[in-house]
Parts: C-alpha cells; sequence; structure tokens
C-alpha cells in the first residue's frame, strides 16, 4: 500500500492502471496461444479477454482512494492527444533456457505511450504510492511459466512468432482497474475512464 493511507478498516482492493485492448488483437492472440501451448513448456496462460497493458501496479489500496486516484488520472488524462500502437512480435522476460513470462510486443514510435505512461506514473506518486523501479516496458502478457521443463521448445516457438502483427489499438482513455480474485482466476472491473484530451 501507499504511504499515505487511510484510517484501518476500509474496503481494500487490488488496482492498476491499464489501456483496454480490441476484440481483434484478443482473437489473434488467441489463435498465438493455441499455437504456444502445443510447446512441452508449462505456463499458466491469461485469458485473452482478460489480457491488458499496464501502465502502473497499484497493489492493494483502499477504496476511500479511489476519487482522489481518479482525479490525479483525470489531470493526466487532459493533456495528452488520443494515439494508437501496434501489437506485434513476441517475446519473453528471463533467459532463453529459462523463462518466466510470455508477451506480446507493443510498437509505438512516437513517444505518445511512454509519456501517458510517464504521467500516470508521475500523478500516483505525487500521492504516495511507490512503483517499480525497472523502466516501462510496454507489453501484454500471454502467460507465466511454471517450470523449466520444455522451455527451450517454447522459446524455439518465440522466436518463429517475433513477425507476427496482431492489429492496431486506438488509444483514448485510460482506465482504473480493480482485480478481483475468483475461481476462475483473476477477473478485472473498471473503476474509473479518464479520457485523452488533448489536441
Amino acid at each position: 500500500m501507499n504511504d499515505e493511507m487511510p484510517a484501518a478498516g476500509g474496503e481494500v482492493l487490488r488496482a492498476f492502471v491499464a489501456v483496454e485492448i480490441t476484440d481483434e488483437v484478443r482473437t489473434a492472440l488467441d489463435g498465438l496461444q493455441r499455437e504456444l501451448r502445443q510447446s512441452e513448456a508449462r505456463v499458466g496462460w491469461v485469458a485473452p479477454g482478460r489480457v491488458h497493458l499496464t501502465l502502473a501496479f497499484l497493489g492493494d489500496i483502499f477504496a476511500a482512494q479511489l476519487p482522489g486516484l481518479a482525479a490525479a488520472l483525470d489531470a493526466a488524462a487532459a493533456g495528452c492527444p488520443p494515439f494508437a500502437f501496434e501489437v506485434a512480435g513476441t517475446g519473453a522476460f528471463g533467459p532463453p533456457h529459462s523463462p518466466r513470462v510470455v508477451w506480446a510486443g507493443i510498437e509505438e514510435p512516437t513517444g505518445a505511450l511512454a509519456r501517458i505512461q510517464a504521467l500516470v506514473a508521475g500523478a500516483v506518486t505525487q500521492l504516495g504510492f511507490r512503483l517499480e523501479e525497472r523502466a516501462f516496458h510496454p507489453h501484454l502478457t500471454l502467460g507465466r511459466v511454471r517450470e523449466r521443463r520444455g522451455a527451450a521448445d517454447l522459446t524455439s516457438r518465440l522466436e518463429s512468432f517475433r513477425s507476427l502483427r496482431c492489429g492496431r489499438v486506438e488509444v483514448r482513455r485510460v482506465l482504473l482497474m480493480q482485480s478481483v480474485l475468483s475461481s476462475q482466476g483473476a477477473e478485472y472491473r473498471v473503476r474509473h475512464s479518464s479520457e485523452l484530451k488533448g489536441a
């Protein structure tokens, strides 16, 4: 949780800020996952309907903090014009012999995505939230590798999809999301939408 938490006892929720992707991209990612599932690796795959581009992971917060977060995100988004990015290519975090996270890549050469991420990060940091210190690496998480067995096969298959293009995403808003754990895995609920209003 952040440094300036309200008094204990309020509703706690797990939150993050993200950009939604299109149904076209989700369909392409579903096809990609079907191909990658044929590898020998044991991977916990993310359902395409739950894939999103995370701009800032906030962790556990109190519901009472939502209005302040919403206002900060509105201000961050207000000066940014809508933009677009392409979902293209594949890769993994971690060494080839032991990948940890399988992802689809993001292409946005103008710097607009990096700018809105920096503004979002700055806005929530000013509210006292501590974010990861590592550099922003935009990606869509497709799955998390559970063990090293079959890693070489998975890495080889990922290489064969490095030129894959999954579609274009028009970004017109950023979303404050809540993650809710269920027996089927995490489910995501939109708690606030901040429109990109820049000229």
